[in-house]
């Protein structure tokens, strides 16, 4: 666990950690200069499992968990998040799973959504315990190459298939992890219940990096560079483009200025440039251009008025 000022939430997720069900593991938390009550928060947990360390200077989140990583000694490796909850299952859950089957490297869950006050953020249905799934390498690529669908908290990874995960990927090292370890011929398992509490708030890593379009650059740039080091994968890569530009542009509609727009609408037009070509592209592109986000909202609108009149015919 890297932590920077998760003060508010850090207590209850540390308790949540070393309350699992299984007890045989190392915790490993590595403060990155904190300037809250992180570190005394952490320091009040009287527990031989926590190896406690302190950045000298803020090294940024992804450098510090490739310390962590340096630090671990066990035979898998989990991300904790400084805001999220474990379920008291999750680890017992996942390696009694990933025992079961040798050739599988990483092993992934669902998550519930949380807000800042530990609300659910929908409804919650449980989830119908199922056989887990397992999925091939060339599974989990053709899964990944439309988007990152393992969650990092719900991860656990074999420590003889774990890298460090690259720096120049601040909110997407996760996705490029995956590639890179599917990539290498890594098969997955997915457990289909829900074994952490993710909190999201306004501040969080992913909301700030969506806001700010970084988070879509680096995306755009996780697949590219896969690409570029596994040609055997060049046939997908067209479709894999394609199916991200259109995911941004309907991301842009919920974006507050026009600047994040217009880098939205750049970033989709660098991932697919056919869509020079596409009239709708230029109709979304102008309007976000000059209307912002309600002028794309209204578009979105009229397309679906459109498209639910064309299927009632």
């Amino acid at each position: 666990m890297s932590v920077y000022n998760k003060g508010k939430f850090l207590g209850v997720a540390v308790e949540s950690v070393l309350s699992q069900s299984m007890s045989d593991f190392e915790f490993i938390i590595r403060d990155n200069c904190s300037t809250d009550d992180s570190v005394a928060i952490v320091q009040s947990f009287n527990d031989p499992r926590i190896r406690f360390c302190r950045n000298n200077r803020n090294l940024g989140p992804v450098v510090s968990m490739n310390l962590c990583i340096d630090d671990a000694c066990g035979e898998y490796v989990v991300f904790a998040h400084g805001d999220d909850i474990w379920e008291q299952n999750f680890l017992a859950s996942s390696l009694l799973e990933m025992e079961k089957f040798p050739q599988v490297s990483v092993v992934h869950s669902l998550m519930r959504t949380i807000d800042e006050h530990g609300a659910w953020s929908m409804p919650y249905t449980p989830t119908i315990n199922v056989t887990p799934q397992l999925f091939s390498p060339d599974e989990v690529l053709q899964r990944l190459f439309k988007g990152c669908y393992v969650s990092m908290p719900t991860a656990v990874v074999r420590r003889n298939v774990m890298s460090y995960l690259d720096s120049r990927y601040v909110y997407t090292c996760d996705w490029d992890l995956w590639l890179r370890i599917a990539g290498g011929g890594s098969s997955f398992l997915f457990i289909n219940r829900q074994l952490i509490r993710y909190r999201v708030t306004s501040g969080s890593e992913t909301s700030v990096g969506s806001r700010s379009g970084e988070m879509i650059l680096e995306s755009y740039l996780n697949l590219r560079n896969f690409f570029l080091r596994n040609p055997l994968y060049l046939p997908y890569k067209r479709d894999a483009l394609w199916r991200l530009s259109r995911s941004i542009m309907r991301r842009s509609r919920d974006l507050a200025d026009k600047e994040t727009i217009l880098l939205y609408h750049q970033i989709a037009l660098i991932c697919a440039p056919i869509n020079l070509l596409n009239p709708v592209f230029h109709l979304f592109f102008f309007t976000g251009r000059l209307l912002g986000v309600k002028g794309l909202r209204g578009l979105m609108s009229i397309s679906r008025f459109f498209c639910a009149k064309q299927r009632g015919k």
